[in-house]
């Protein structure tokens, strides 16, 4: 949704909450509509809707639901949890409730607990896409890469427009280092959502592993061109450029990298070895003793 549509929907809930004080809808819904706008100061302001709800009525599911998800944003998952647990308490068969929990659970390194919560959400909606694509997170975590693996596929064949499961499973074909494979999803990803800079960003390491560089250079230029400020993206750009000896442009890379991460060891060591490679014996000499002071910071 648009910044403007955004700011039309939060006008309107505010307009139904003047003119009904109780009505609970107008509440949950712009609390919903400011998680939307992503950042801190709407995240709090949509927190205190929510609460409001609950405090007109603590038995409203979704208000209750909304809660966990906004606490989940701010990192408090047990308390994200527990709101979960309520609303499950309320309506055992919501899958909502369910799913939110699950995926807190995993948060929590409970992975157990988190697929029992998913396939207890699967067997009240076992057509949903969204719930078969988070099982194969789960399965996932707990190493089970083939039912990972059913799960995505199963998500995609329910909606071939899930491109979260068609990121998933790519990521799953990478880990296998069936480049291939993964390709062809990541691509099927893109399609779906072609301003996922993670999608592009992974396409990209993968087809430099496949020798294919101008299409990997290609994808880390277009991740860069929707983030410009991804280090992620420098880095991985900087080692393939690494392994086609143009040491000068990784050099720019892996200081542009720096600029981001100021007190990455690792990263001065990189810089330090292309530096040596390029004939820069003093800068390269600066750049390993950097590397070994922040080295020698981190183990105190």
């Amino acid at each position: 949704m648009e910044l403007g549509q955004l700011q039309e929907s939060a006008e309107a809930y505010t307009q139904a909450a003047q003119l009904c004080p109780f009505f609970l809808d107008a509440y949950v819904g712009r609390g919903n509509v400011f998680m939307d706008y992503c950042h801190t100061k709407a995240n709090k302001q949509a927190q205190k809707d929510f609460l409001s709800a609950l405090h007109l009525n603590p038995l409203c599911s979704s208000a209750r639901i909304s809660l966990g998800y906004n606490l989940q944003v701010f990192g408090s998952f047990q308390k994200a949890w527990n709101q979960f647990t309520v609303a499950v308490a309320l309506h055992p068969e919501c899958w909502a409730a369910l799913e939110g929990r699950a995926v807190v659970n995993l948060q929590m390194g409970n992975t157990h607990a988190a697929f029992q919560d998913i396939s207890t959400g699967l067997q009240n909606n076992p057509h949903s896409d969204q719930f078969h694509t988070n099982r194969g997170v789960i399965n996932q975590f707990m190493g089970d890469k083939v039912s990972a693996m059913r799960d995505y596929q199963k998500a995609i064949s329910l909606n071939p427009k899930c491109a979260l499961a068609f990121f998933n499973a790519a990521n799953l074909y990478f880990h296998n280092r069936q480049f291939s494979q993964a390709c062809e999803y990541y691509s099927h990803a893109l399609e779906l959502d072609p301003r996922d800079e993670s999608v592009l960003l992974n396409r990209a390491i993968t087809q430099a592993l496949q020798q294919k560089v101008p299409e990997a250079l290609l994808d880390f230029s277009e991740a860069l061109r929707l983030n410009p400020f991804s280090s992620h993206v420098f880095f991985n750009r900087a080692n393939l450029y690494c392994s086609l000896r143009r040491h000068c442009l990784a050099e720019r890379d892996l200081t542009q990298v720096l600029c981001f991460q100021p007190n990455d060891a690792l990263v001065y060591k990189l810089r330090a070895d292309v530096r040596g490679y390029l004939g820069w014996t003093e800068l390269a000499i600066s750049d390993y003793k950097m590397a070994l002071q922040l080295q020698e910071a981190m183990e105190y």
